[in-house]
């Protein structure tokens, strides 16, 4: 099969289908002196860099500790702490230990252009050699019943595929600044956050001394009679705190744009195509949850290949998975960066920020207007909730308060209650697992934060208490060998199934 692409989402797709028996030609430009922004990847993207077998390399490259982020929004103070470091990671030198750890997987590297994919079985994708030097070009053509398209905004393929945008566009401008003194451990291993009154910057850590700085601006505001320069360094100023921190740095290298805006692709699947990464969508950079949606993604989509090609009756349900997924991943990460741009337009009441807080798509429709696009959570498609989407969860968080404050809870399941398969992952694999279908919903969940619904609500009617459905819970982990259940997972999943009206409790 063929990767488009060798960035996070290609170099990870690759390696997973290789290393499982699969043959992968990762197809990538490789443009020389490309350049991208940095990334500040959390410390839960440990996590995802051992699933995918990366930590490792990952570990070795040296990157810089991120240990949280220190934000002035909207007029207010806040900072995030983490006791275990994550990273912080120049793109370049990022993506070439990603592919490293593809070919040691057993993938191929070509260094070409994509020109064209054509239909079929098996498909024909055909690339120029060489691409950029028409002296030395060449074409050839590569047979594949699958293409992952993984080539970022570019969307080799997707573009094929329709795109909708929000209602907004996002020019991001950086630079690279060395600081003349060495700071304290606390400054140099943060993220900085800061918001304007029409856009925002961040200033990230390559090293104890080297920093980029990015400003996010409205793209007219570049587009008047002035330099690039110019317009950089005046955004710049109107940050408090960065500007501040910056004021005794030397700027080492010029500044540079690129589009930062959100978008998400009509279809992630057609066919024997999917749409990997940044490629399906782009998320808010505001979130840096980027690099790690797209290493998530790209897992997904290898476990979706592996399945078809596997087991080809469970093609469409694996594909079904796999572009509802996507939608909902995207729906999520738009839902939380538009939280905090809500706070943005609270403050200060503008049409940037206000823009942004609108959380609409204007659709491809020719100019005729926009429409807001619910699809991807509206009650009929409900998606998994981590424990970050529960704790946000109002509903959830009453529903646990009530448990938490009756001496004895008694539950009855719903009589609206049913249990349907449901597509998930198991291994490497996409499976059918029974699934919980939720008062007023026509399709099924398997889990929230983790649990097991159906298993959690079995255990409930049969306990008198919370802490006995607990200690049930438990012992059933254990006896079907899965990980130790955390406490405050199978509360949150109790609070879920309480605030879903799938489970009724009488207190004493």
């Amino acid at each position: 099969m063929v990767v488009v692409g060798g960035g996070p989402a290609g170099s990870t797709a690759a390696k997973l289908l290789a290393s499982w028996g699969h043959s992968v030609v990762i197809v990538d430009t490789q443009p020389p002196g490309r350049r991208s922004l940095a990334e500040s990847l959390p410390a839960s993207t440990r996590k995802v860099f051992s699933l995918l077998g990366q930590i490792d390399a990952v570990e070795a490259t040296g990157f810089h500790p991120n240990f949280g982020n220190v934000a002035r929004w909207a007029g207010k103070s806040r900072t995030t702490s983490s006791r275990v470091a994550g990273y912080h990671v120049s793109r370049v030198v990022f993506d070439r230990v990603l592919r490293r750890c593809a070919a040691n997987g057993g993938a191929s590297l070509m260094t070409a252009a994509v020109k064209r994919v054509t239909p079929g079985t098996p498909m024909l994708v055909q690339c120029q050699l060489n691409a950029g030097r028409p002296h030395t070009a060449g074409q050839t053509t590569i047979r594949a019943r699958y293409v992952l398209d993984c080539s970022g905004r570019a969307g080799v393929v997707a573009r094929g595929l329709g795109r909708v945008d929000v209602g907004y566009r996002t020019l991001a401008i950086a630079a690279d600044w060395e600081l003349e003194a060495r700071p304290e451990m606390n400054e140099s291993s943060r993220t900085f956050i800061e918001s304007a009154k029409d856009g925002w910057a961040w200033l990230l850590p390559f090293s104890p001394t080297r920093r980029q700085c990015t400003v996010m601006i409205d793209p007219e505001r570049a587009t008047r009679r002035r330099g690039l320069t110019s317009v950089y360094h005046q955004e710049l100023a109107k940050s408090i705190d960065i500007h501040a921190r910056l004021e005794s740095a030397r700027q080492i290298s010029s500044p540079w744009s690129c589009d930062a805006s959100v978008y998400r692709a009509l279809r992630t699947t057609d066919g024997g195509v999917l749409l990997v990464g940044d490629a399906a969508s782009f998320i808010e950079p505001l979130s840096s949850a980027g690099v790690k949606k797209a290493l998530v993604s790209a897992w997904r989509a290898a476990v979706v290949v592996n399945t078809c090609l596997a087991r080809s009756e469970m093609t469409s349900i694996a594909l079904d998975f796999y572009e509802r997924r996507e939608r909902a991943v995207f729906a999520q990460c738009l839902a939380r960066s538009t939280a905090f741009f809500k706070e943005a337009s609270d403050a200060y009441a503008g049409p940037f920020w206000d823009a942004r807080a609108r959380e609409g798509f204007s659709e491809p429709n020719g100019g005729r207007g926009e429409s807001n696009d619910k699809r991807s959570t509206s009650s009929d498609e409900p998606s998994d909730p981590t424990e970050m989407d529960l704790a946000k969860d109002l509903a959830v968080y009453q529903a646990f308060e009530r448990l938490r404050q009756a001496e004895i809870t008694k539950f009855t399941a719903s009589a609206g209650i049913r249990f349907e398969p449901v597509a998930t992952i198991e291994g490497n694999e996409v499976v059918l697992l029974e699934g919980l279908v939720l008062p007023g919903h026509r399709r099924s969940i398997r889990f929230a934060a983790g649990i097991s619904l159906p298993d959690l609500l079995r255990l409930a009617v049969r306990c008198e208490s919370v802490a006995d459905l607990l200690g049930a819970y438990c012992e059933h982990a254990e006896r079907e060998r899965l990980e130790a259940p955390r406490i405050e997972a199978l509360l949150g999943a109790l609070s879920f199934l309480v605030a879903r009206r799938a489970l009724v409790h009488d207190d004493t």
